[in-house]
């Protein structure tokens, strides 16, 4: 398996180069190559043409071959073609990445790489897909390489993969980073901000994640709820001096209850997050039901209380949660005694954080006092 980056050109910006912009204090092109790395693509060809040398000196330096393709200025199909004339001879397959596109997961060429070679017969090309958008990087497979270097139709290379639709298949993912592209100045500052919280699925990735998972659709509202008081009570918090990181909040409420219906769907949520390479979030999704014994403070006991609060899409008090499970549960089952501990140290939760804000979690969730309706909490939330 082979990497294959075009690096020629920036398009609208000729001034700068997109492989060597730098986002989060490194190139372009080394993001590209420590997260292909780490998909366990160890061949990876950057095709030069305008700022040769620099990018030549980069793709070197990160262990990269370097090819440059004189005719850059005829378009990226040259390119594509000068590259897929070096690695004809051995590629099984080949990722083709444009160096505007960086921040692409890991976790992403892992995907393409599982649905390739898992596929009966292997597909000749698979696509990233994001909200039924596909993206970059396709995943090329060794016959198509003739193909390539025969083309001579219109449209460059989407002309000819349109030829092969027939023989191609999408691989959905939660990472909205393939839609992500550095052609324009707004498309860099646009990079540059995702890259800052990309560890934590925003809520466009959040839908697409449950939706891969096949969450039932009332645990996606419960989630729902659960953000909203979530963010509500850190909102009392930080005006009260607590520095939370609120987008790993958010990210984990919207995700706690994504295996939701199976066997310790905390833990089996987690492991498909860490997969996925959410690790922070896991962390919290795998503490949602029970938090371990010492945890104190922050975003894993906002998550654990908003929880605890909400029943269904309704939010409720923890003496209303407690009593519904006295009157459903066996009184000497274990069931009844999980739950009985689990409302214990949710009220020890509340109890801090009302001390801690001088406000009651009724205030911090409406104005007017605590909140029974779900749709009352989303209103709240959007004033």
């Amino acid at each position: 398996m082979a990497g294959l980056v075009l690096a020629e050109r920036f398009s609208g910006r000729r001034e700068e180069c997109a492989a060597l912009l730098p986002i989060r204090r490194v190139s372009a092109l080394e993001q590209i190559v420590t997260r292909m790395r780490g998909a366990g693509v160890r061949d990876i060809l950057v095709v030069t043409g305008d700022h040769e040398g620099m990018i030549r000196k980069e793709a070197v330096r990160l262990g990269c071959s370097a090819i440059f393709n004189p005719a850059y200025e005829s378009g990226m199909y040259s390119g594509i073609l000068a590259g897929v004339r070096e690695i004809q001879g051995y590629a099984e397959s080949f990722f083709l990445m444009y160096s505007g596109a960086p921040l692409v997961k890991t976790a992403t060429y892992k995907s393409l790489i599982n649905a390739f070679y898992e596929c009966s017969g292997n597909p000749d090309i698979v696509y990233p897909s994001f909200g039924g958008l596909r993206g970059n990087p396709p995943l090329i497979g060794r016959a198509m390489i003739d193909p390539i270097l025969a083309w001579k139709g219109e449209s460059g290379l989407r002309g000819l993969l349109a030829e092969y639709s027939h023989s191609s298949m999408e691989a959905p993912t939660g990472d909205r980073a393939i839609m992500l592209r550095i052609d324009t100045t707004e498309g860099y500052a646009d990079l540059r901000r995702y890259a800052k919280y990309e560890a934590f699925p925003d809520e466009e990735e959040c839908g697409e994640l449950v939706m891969m998972a096949g969450t039932p659709a009332r645990a996606v509202r419960h989630m729902r709820v659960v953000a909203r008081c979530g963010m509500l009570i850190s909102d009392a918090l930080e005006k009260s001096g607590v520095k939370l990181n609120r987008d790993l909040l958010l990210s984990a409420c919207l995700l706690h209850d994504l295996a939701k219906g199976e066997k310790f769907h905390e833990a089996k949520g987690a492991r498909w997050l860490r997969k996925m390479g959410y690790k922070e979030v896991a962390e919290l999704v795998a503490s949602h039901k029970d938090l371990p014994r010492g945890s104190v403070g922050g975003e894993a006991e906002i998550l654990y209380l908003s929880d605890k609060i909400t029943d269904g899409e309704t939010v409720s008090t923890l003496s209303e949660r407690l009593k519904e499970m006295e009157e459903r549960f066996n009184p000497n089952g274990g069931a009844l005694s999980a739950a009985r501990r689990r409302i214990k140290r949710a009220s020890g939760i509340q109890r801090r954080i009302e001390k801690i804000t001088g406000i009651s979690l009724g205030e911090m969730l409406s104005c007017k006092g605590a909140t029974t309706d779900a749709r009352a909490v989303f209103q709240v939330l959007s004033e």
